[in-house]
C-alpha cells in the first residue's frame, strides 16, 4: 500500500520516485530513526548550490562574479530554504521524535530546511542530476521567482553588507566568534559575536564595536550578529566619517 504522505509530496515537488524509500529517508529526521537524512541532506546541498548557480549563470550573463555570488547565497541560505519548505507544507510531511513535534504543529524552522535538501538529495539518487536540478528549478520559479526577477532579489546578505562596508572603508574585516552553544543536541542555539574596529572624528581614537545574534546554525548566528551590527554603524552614522 503506498503511503498517501508520500504521494501528497511528490505532487507537490512534481517528481514521482522509483525508490520511494528514498523519499521516506529523506523526511526522517534522526530523532525518529538511525536510517535518518542527514547523508542525504550533505548531498542535497551539494545539488542545490550547482543547480542555483548554473540557472543564476545562465539567467543573468550581465552580472560579474561578486552579483552572481550574493544571489545565490541569498538564494541557498536557510530563511530562503525555510519559505520554499514552508510554501509545500513539508513540514506536515516529516517523520520526528515527539520530543520535536510541538503544540502548533509547526517543526523547528532548521530541521524544515535541512529536509529539503534532504529531498534534493533523494531526487539526484533516484533520478539523476538533471531531474534534481529541474525539481530545484521549478520550486524556486514557483516559489520566489513568479513575479520577480533574479537582480530584483535582495543582492547582499548581512555578512556580505558588512564586509562590503569595511573594505569600501579601508578598514579591519569584521571578528566573529562564537560565545555559547545551547539548547538539545538535535535543535542546538548558537550564539555569536560579531566585533569591527572603526575610528571616532575628530581625535580618530580607535573603537571597537560589538553586537552580538543567535540562530540555528553558526551562519545563522553570524548573519543575526552582523544584521545588528550594521543598524548600529547606521545609527552611528558611520559612514558619513569616509
Amino acid at each position: 500500500m503506498v503511503d498517501k504522505n508520500l504521494l501528497d509530496l511528490e505532487r507537490k515537488i512534481n517528481y514521482k520516485f522509483n525508490a520511494r524509500s528514498l523519499l521516506r529517508k529523506a523526511l526522517t529526521h534522526k530523532s525518529f530513526s538511525k536510517n535518518h537524512n542527514e547523508k542525504l541532506e550533505f548531498l542535497g546541498d551539494s545539488i542545490l548550490n550547482f543547480s542555483i548557480s548554473r540557472f543564476i549563470f545562465s539567467e543573468e550573463k550581465d552580472l560579474d562574479e561578486g552579483q552572481l555570488s550574493r544571489i545565490r547565497s541569498n538564494l541557498v541560505n536557510q530563511n530562503t530554504l525555510i519559505k520554499v519548505a514552508r510554501f509545500i507544507a513539508l513540514d506536515k510531511h516529516l517523520y520526528v521524535g515527539i520530543a520535536l513535534k510541538p503544540k502548533n504543529g509547526c517543526v523547528k524552522d532548521s530541521i524544515v530546511a535541512d529536509s529539503l535538501e534532504a529531498i534534493f538529495g533523494a531526487v539526484c539518487l533516484d533520478g539523476g542530476g538533471s531531474r534534481a536540478n529541474e525539481v530545484i528549478v521549478d520550486l524556486y520559479k514557483t516559489v520566489l521567482l513568479k513575479d520577480i526577477s533574479l537582480q530584483q532579489i535582495d543582492l547582499r546578505d548581512p555578512k556580505g553588507e558588512l564586509q562590503e562596508l569595511m573594505q569600501g572603508c579601508g578598514l579591519a574585516l569584521p571578528v566573529y566568534s562564537v560565545l555559547e552553544v545551547s539548547g538539545p543536541e538535535h535543535a542546538p542555539i548558537y550564539k555569536v559575536e560579531s566585533s569591527v574596529s572603526i575610528y571616532n572624528e575628530p581625535a580618530m581614537e580607535r573603537k571597537k564595536i560589538v553586537c552580538r545574534g543567535d540562530g540555528s546554525s553558526i551562519k545563522c548566528a553570524e548573519q543575526s550578529a552582523a544584521k545588528f551590527l550594521l543598524e548600529k554603524l547606521r545609527f552611528l552614522d558611520f559612514k558619513k566619517s569616509f
